[in-house]
């Protein structure tokens, strides 16, 4: 039968093969939904006692020879759907995948945050047909830990009271094991090994081009990606005896970015601030639109970010706030310097979807083109891109366009976008239609002054600064309060 398959589809182009994928996705998804329907029936019914089991997860095991983990998923699907039924109907239409539903799943029996689910559901099912599976994956995240911050807390405290590491030597190969320890020292060490992971393969690179020359792309590079991936971590370890005792790490090595909202819900848990919410305001938050973690996309509690603030260990990017903003205008055609690192914070990989480069990695490409398009060099404007589809996108003649979230999808020459299987095209920022959330159009107008604020510090207004944001924010802080902001051109 496979190879059969294997016969139909061999040489057939790509738009065949995109349809037929397309129809099998669909196919996979309605029989998702047709089992969960099963489980949910057999599971409120407890049919599976007639079968002799106490539980509908030995049912499924016998049934469908899964796993004990698969049969908890399967379980879990059932009984969000029996209570969301929108949400099964979105993996009938294919629009989402079991993953994100399983993601959904798991937030749903979050002990405090499962109690907020309802009310965030059709936001959370909109999140999962549009952002890529690690996206919604950190906006779910994101939905817990600001649903039940005092929980989200005690998860990173018992990762950090457990850490542990072991090097052990087993028939002459080594064996590296870590886990726990707190989000910051993690992200720092995971930093840390990707750029000592990139110099192994610019080492790489070099040796290819000095031995081949101008034909070096013709020829594979000499060790493969896992061999240099040990290599780097063999240099980690040798750096630790070779480098100077007094010697000084670079700072930052990790950047956290923080939204306002949840910089100010810190600042007061801790007594910064006086806490003046206005409990009226019940309008659930978008969880994509708050930010707290690193710029690599790691989930930070905003107690870590507060502490590293106070330490002054870490830089801070302030989010949704135009002195944030870094514009050149017309005047400099590159992403340059500070306005290149801005443009890298605010992504946290390739603008390509499916593309796990770190945005670090990356260069920063102009979404409207700089010599066809007239386009700014600004962050408004910006879109990080590694090497491979910087180039492929200029190739295809790609353009990108934001959605009403602010997040950038390219669109093909013909008008196709770019999308998951299944999914609806997004609602642009553009449109002339009425949209019930704001716009990037004042965050876009802001950035058409350049050089507004020079200073390191930056005094305005609580009500200034919270213009832009694409989030509302539940503080019901005077307008004429005054903030102190420092910018990010001079961090």
């Amino acid at each position: 039968m496979f190879a059969a398959l294997i016969d139909e589809l061999m040489g057939q182009p790509i738009d065949v093969l995109d349809t037929a994928l397309a129809a099998a996705k669909a196919k996979r998804d309605e029989a998702e939904l047709k089992i969960a329907a099963i489980t949910a029936v057999v599971d409120s019914s407890q049919a599976f006692q007639d079968h002799g089991h106490r539980s509908v997860n030995g049912y499924l095991k016998q049934q469908l020879n899964c796993s004990t983990a698969d049969a908890r998923r399967l379980k879990l699907r059932g009984r969000l759907f029996n209570q969301y039924p929108d949400i099964g109907d979105a993996l009938g239409l294919s629009r989402v995948g079991v993953r994100q539903v399983d993601l959904l799943a798991d937030a749903e029996k979050y002990p405090v945050a499962g109690d907020l689910f309802a009310e965030f559901a059709p936001m959370l099912t909109e999140q999962a047909e549009g952002l890529e599976y690690a996206d919604f994956a950190t906006a779910v995240k994101h939905f817990v830990m600001h649903a039940d911050p005092d929980g989200s807390f005690d998860d990173q405290q018992f990762h950090e009271d457990h850490r542990t590491a072991s090097v052990a030597i087993n028939n002459g190969a080594v064996n590296v094991h870590a886990s726990g320890g707190d989000p910051l020292r993690a992200a720092e060490m995971k930093a840390v090994f990707d750029k000592a992971v990139q110099a192994e393969f610019d080492k790489d690179c070099e040796t290819r081009r000095c031995l081949h020359g101008d034909d070096a792309l013709a020829h594979p590079l000499p060790r493969d990606s896992e061999q240099r991936k040990f290599d780097a971590m063999y240099q980690i370890f040798l750096a630790w005896v070779t480098v100077p005792v007094d010697g000084k790490r670079p700072e930052p090595l990790v950047n956290f970015v923080i939204d306002p909202t949840t910089g100010v819900d810190a600042l007061i848990r801790h007594g910064f601030l006086d806490d003046i919410t206005d409990n009226d305001d019940n309008e659930p938050v978008d969880p994509s639109t708050r930010r707290c973690a690193t710029s690599t996309g790691i989930p930070v509690h905003p107690d870590v970010v507060l502490r590293a603030m106070l330490r002054g260990s870490a830089r801070r990017v302030m989010v949704d706030a135009h002195d944030v903003i870094i514009n050149m205008g017309r005047k400099q055609r590159l992403f340059t310097g500070k306005a290149r690192e801005a443009a890298q914070l605010l992504a946290i990989r390739c603008g390509h979807r499916g593309c796990d480069v770190p945005a670090e990695f990356c260069d920063v490409d102009h979404i409207d083109e700089w010599a066809a398009d007239n386009g700014e060099t600004n962050q408004v404007n910006a879109l990080p891109e590694c090497g491979v589809h910087d180039r492929w996108k200029h190739q295809q003649r790609l353009r990108g366009r934001r959605d009403k979230h602010g997040r950038v999808h390219l669109i093909k020459p013909d008008g196709t976008v770019i999308k998951p299987l299944g999914a609806r095209d997004p609602i642009w920022a553009d449109s002339p239609e009425p949209t019930t959330e704001p716009t990037n159009e004042a965050a876009t107008e802001t950035a058409a002054e350049p050089d507004t604020f020079d200073a390191p510090i930056h005094t305005t207004t609580w009500g200034e600064h919270t213009k832009n944001m694409t989030a509302p924010s539940r503080h019901s802080i005077p307008s004429d309060a005054t903030v102190q902001i420092v910018d990010l051109r001079a961090a």
